[in-house]
């Protein structure tokens, strides 16, 4: 019974630990909302929050330089 409840207790701290390590993208979200594109249409791989290096493609420095919007081709 107590490794039952010895186990239960790490599997729910690891529980914990994991949904608080989980950070939202916030921005990342509203723009492929407002636009309809995926992340990696502007982006070479999705960066971390608070990454100086974006990792932009060329579509995705058009939509920086554009003030956010996509640019009309």
């Amino acid at each position: 019974m107590k490794l039952v409840r010895s186990a239960l207790v790490l599997a729910v701290a690891l529980a914990a630990l994991f949904l608080l390590s989980i950070k939202p993208s916030i921005a990342t979200q509203k723009y492929a909302k407002e636009t309809g594109k995926k992340c990696l249409d502007c982006h070479t791989k999705v960066p971390k929050k608070g990454d100086a290096d974006h990792q932009l493609t060329e579509l995705g420095k058009k939509f920086a330089e554009n003030g956010h919007k996509l640019p009309k081709e």
